[in-house]
């Protein structure tokens, strides 16, 4: 079945096919700029690899609901009527980006009903219909990746010297910079390196919170300019913070900018990737371990022995400079080709792509298919509720085998078939691209399938973008700042595969499977006796969705040795190889201290192997030591993230930065514990103070995640008692535990 042809016809044949993909298939535009307030720059690599760049006249605009204020701001301005019964149906152009910002200024003082975008170049992409790398697969573009080493993590340090700069290039070129002379002459090589390069993208992980902000400061301090535009410009550092959205989550820094050049965080980007919350961690090292990327032999040095280890082993130093650029390359390559080939289809810069959020994109794509169509724009419905997908926890305990299916694009396969889409999409523009897009995913699944090596990676990269976009659509109907939202549409949508997942439940349940927990597209469960084999397995999948419309499929989502079901939306997944996967927030949120995240891995391992008694000692075990006070700090250390927001409302956090003298950013990181006087305290300030008697309620209330595998409170309470400074800890571990019940009966 080709999607294409089910959804409505209101566009013309191939307009949808322009929209999405634009009249001019292969300009291989790597970067556009502003300039002179009335051009944009374009710099195009051809299929050489040779960079070069045209000038272009450019006409600010903004999308308001009467023509008359606008001429006042000068001749030059120009007003059209756009078509269609929507309220913002006059386009007005400036003739300098100055001019825009003046009138955007004076509409918002008097409250002026406008739509318009900040950025020059996304008015510039969504006006031209043109996006970035058109023509070009992900490896062509020119990749650079970055990493220093330093004497202080604090560039403002009296000792604060950056000692190495490693370079390593999507070409496979690698360069290593030491301090020689002095800091400034390092710094000086590292820009006529980087101009000699030319990247398109510039990558680090954590680089918009360490390594650039690090190079900028220290060249202020040695007064060195840093050029490294593509036009001679020196890079900057935005006016305010950021938000690069992760899932459900929106996370604030301050980004970067240099002429001409993209810069894309790792660090950033294999937080959106590890959309399943499969990573206990971010950091580089923690990573690349756990995806199991680390080379064997990868040289390691701990941060605080840099400083050490440049005098007595230089040469260990640079090649652990260099093994984090190669980490920093691996993990790009994991996780940037589905931004790159968002980038192709979306009118945004490459940086807004890799941190914005999905309903940005589909409103991008929406608003371009209107304005290229000179129709009017809607105002967004104000926010309200609706109903959420269906979750259900069935069962809590151990349970093995365990398998999950899943339906397939459940939402999108909804909208399609049933034609659910925005009312006020006039243009009938939403459900064609949506189609469009789905069908394009399933041809680059197909032809993934038959690719190897660097095609096969080509394929997979655009499917995986298709599918990002795919899933966004349902989304967007409930998003707030989306101009084309519709929260009775997306009522409808969650409705109806409230619905088609509980069919599914009722299934299993008639052909005596046992069905642990549900949420919105698919099931956990354990199968029915005789499905022994994975094989059994799908083919058992495959009869269960025949309880399903025709255009709905059902498909084998994973297979799992052993599943530890605890509350909704929080369990542990354990494979045929013994690896373990936390899943849920009550499991893996980031305000769980190092230690008791590690004995929740280990209390979990142990509960599914039915090893009772091992994980009431690692619980006394870890209380000993929290009253021995042998613990390292960064063991119940935290992360806090500063701002004036968190200075406010954390009275304890803003006594800290006052009685240290610190000077906090906003978006910068303190590691804190709490002291035996209630006050935070920084890791680094540590004296064997520790608040013990918080932190054994920690450990209880870490404990109590698995309330659930008992049949009484009596009965956890005996298992995980209560400690305190004046617990008799041995006399409590020698009194026998109530014996559980149900679960380990």
């Amino acid at each position: 079945m080709d999607l294409r042809t089910q959804a409505p016809k209101n566009l013309e044949i191939g307009l949808t096919e322009r929209l999405l993909y634009g009249a001019d298939p292969t300009s291989r535009i790597v970067a556009v700029e502003p300039h002179a307030g009335d051009q944009m720059i374009c710099y195009v690599r051809d299929t050489d690899g040779k960079l070069f760049h045209t000038s272009e006249q450019f006409s600010p605009w903004l999308i308001g609901t009467r023509a008359e204020p606008w001429h006042a701001f000068g001749p030059g301005v120009t007003t059209e009527r756009l078509a269609g019964e929507h309220p913002l149906s006059v386009r007005v152009h400036f003739p300098r980006w100055s001019t825009f910002v003046a009138a955007s200024r004076a509409a918002r003082e008097t409250g002026e009903q406008t739509y318009s975008l900040r950025s020059p170049v996304e008015q510039y992409l969504m006006d031209s219909g043109r996006t970035l790398f058109k023509g070009m697969v992900f490896a062509d573009l020119v990749r650079l990746q970055l990493d220093l080493e330093t004497t202080s993590l604090d560039p403002c340090d009296p000792d604060a010297q950056i000692l190495v700069v490693a370079l390593r290039t999507s070409r496979g070129e690698e360069h290593l910079l030491t301090l020689e002379r002095s800091e400034a002459e390092l710094l000086e090589r590292l820009s006529a390196l980087i101009i000699e390069i030319d990247p398109d993208v510039i990558e680090g992980h954590n680089i918009f919170k360490f390594d650039l902000p690090f190079i900028i400061a220290r060249a202020a301090k040695s007064g060195t300019s840093l050029p490294w535009g593509r036009n001679g410009s020196p890079m900057r550092a935005g006016d305010g913070t950021q938000r690069v959205k992760v899932g459900a989550l929106s996370l604030p820094f301050t980004p970067i900018f240099i002429n001409g050049r993209h810069i894309i965080d790792t660090y950033q980007q294999i937080q959106r990737y590890d959309v399943g919350g499969r990573l206990n961690g971010y950091g580089l090292k923690h990573v690349v371990n756990q995806l199991g990327l680390v080379r064997a032999d990868r040289e390691f040095v701990r941060g605080d022995q840099i400083s050490e280890v440049w005098k007595t082993d230089r040469e260990r130093l640079l090649r652990y400079a260099l093994d984090d650029v190669r980490d920093v390359d691996n993990l790009s390559r994991l996780t940037l080709p589905t931004e790159f080939y968002q980038a192709q289809l979306v009118p945004r810069g490459f940086q807004s792509i890799a941190t914005g959020g999905p309903g940005e994109k589909i409103n991008a794509l929406m608003v371009r298919a209107f304005l290229s169509q000179a129709q009017s724009l809607p105002r967004a419905q104000p926010a309200r509720d609706y109903p959420c997908g269906h979750a259900e926890l069935a069962h809590i305990g151990v349970f093995r085998p365990v398998v999950k299916c899943d339906i397939e694009s459940l939402y999108p396969s909804i909208m399609l078939a049933e034609g659910i889409t925005s009312a006020t999409d006039t243009l009938g523009a939403y459900l064609p691209m949506l189609a469009d897009l789905t069908q394009r995913r399933l041809e680059a699944k197909r032809a993934s399938r038959t690719a190897a090596g660097e095609e096969r990676q080509v394929w997979e990269g655009l499917q995986s973008s298709f599918k990002v976009l795919i899933n966004s659509f349902y989304g967007y109907l409930g998003y707030s700042g989306g101009l084309f939202n519709d929260f009775g549409a997306a009522e409808r949508v969650t409705l109806r595969g409230q619905t088609l997942i509980r069919t599914v439940v009722e299934a299993l349940k008639e052909s005596e499977a046992l069905p642990i927990e549900v949420d919105t597209d698919g099931v956990y469960f354990v199968p029915p006796g005789e499905v022994r084999t994975i094989d059994d397995e799908e083919r058992y999948i495959e009869l269960l969705g025949s309880c399903l419309p025709p255009w709905i499929k059902l498909l084998h989502d994973g297979h799992y040795a052993a599943m530890l079901s605890l509350r909704l939306k929080n369990y542990v997944l354990l494979d045929d190889a013994g690896v373990l996967t936390m899943r849920g927030s009550a499991l893996r949120s980031r305000r769980i201290e190092p230690c008791f995240r590690e004995f929740l891995v280990h209390a979990a391992r142990e509960f599914l192997a039915d090893q009772r008694s091992a994980v009431r000692d690692e619980y006394f075990a870890l209380a000993a030591r929290i009253r021995n006070r042998e613990l390292p700090v960064e063991a119940f250390g935290q992360w806090s993230m500063i701002n004036q927001t968190t200075l406010a409302k954390q009275p304890r956090l803003s006594r800290l930065v006052r009685r240290q003298g610190l000077e906090v950013r906003s978006g910068d990181r303190l590691a804190l514990y709490e002291r035996e006087d209630g006050e935070l305290n920084s890791t680094d300030a540590y004296a064997k103070d520790e608040n013990v008697s918080y932190l054994l309620r920690r450990l209880k209330e870490v404990a109590g995640r698995f309330r659930g595998l008992f049949a009484t409170d009596v009965e956890f309470e005996s298992f995980f008692p209560t400690m305190s400074m004046r617990t008799d800890l041995e006399a409590a571990y020698q009194q026998t535990p109530v014996a559980q019940l149900g679960l380990f009966g």
